[in-house]
């Protein structure tokens, strides 16, 4: 039986996925994993490299995995929780359980809330009004994710270790230089993306990640 293929881009949130997968043992065995340049609309590495992205997934947005028998999935709480029901190392809890039920709302605050808001400042067509609400509105779930999620200066978004959900907050925090949020003004929201940044299999998926880059 072929694996399961995800496309993705080294900085977008499709970047959370290849983490995700690193960390749960499973590229190459479970999901193979192939590059795209979401704003050409083409797949850059693997055997369709120069083939139209749209083919895949009519979408044309990352993460995109193709399951064996054809199945699209392309949002992150879903792509991710494949991802946990097919880990080799756990990064999520076990399927029907309270606690993988708590990891999915978890995943839906990232994906509808902390997300779906701050994304909208990666557009460079908005006027000077429209950023500064915006800009304001992420502010108002940072300080949420400081003062109510991580209030107890936890480690990880959900339990004792690394799961999915870290993998995708990780992410949507990494873009805050590019999009002028200022994570110093939350401690504990910089003191919990500073420890994922740390963690060696994170790094690892990062070299992983720039190796599999084709030449620009």
């Amino acid at each position: 039986m072929s694996n399961a293929t995800l496309y993705y881009t080294t900085t977008s949130c499709g970047a959370s996925n290849f983490i995700a997968a690193h960390r749960a043992g499973i590229l190459g065995s479970k999901l193979d994993a192939q590059q795209a340049d979401i704003r050409a609309h083409k797949i850059l590495t693997g055997p369709k490299a120069g083939s139209d992205f749209y083919a895949v997934n009519p979408k044309g947005n990352v993460p995109t995995i193709v399951l064996a028998d054809g199945t699209v999935l392309n949002e992150n709480a879903a792509t991710l929780q494949w991802i946990a029901d097919n880990a080799v190392t756990p990064v999520g809890a076990k399927s029907g359980t309270s606690e993988r039920y708590l990891l999915q709302s978890k995943l839906s605050w990232i994906s509808s809330e902390l997300h779906g808001t701050v994304g909208g400042l990666f557009n460079p067509t908005i006027s000077a009004e429209v950023r500064e609400y915006i800009t304001a509105k992420s502010y108002d779930k940072l300080k949420f994710l400081n003062d109510v999620e991580l209030a107890d200066g936890r480690k990880f978004f959900v339990g004792s270790g690394f799961t999915v959900a870290d993998s995708y907050l990780y992410i949507v925090l990494s873009w805050s230089p590019y999009i002028k949020l200022d994570l110093s003004k939350y401690p504990k929201v910089e003191a919990y993306f500073k420890n994922i940044a740390e963690l060696p299999f994170v790094k690892e998926a990062h070299a992983a990640m720039a190796k599999a880059s084709p030449p620009a």
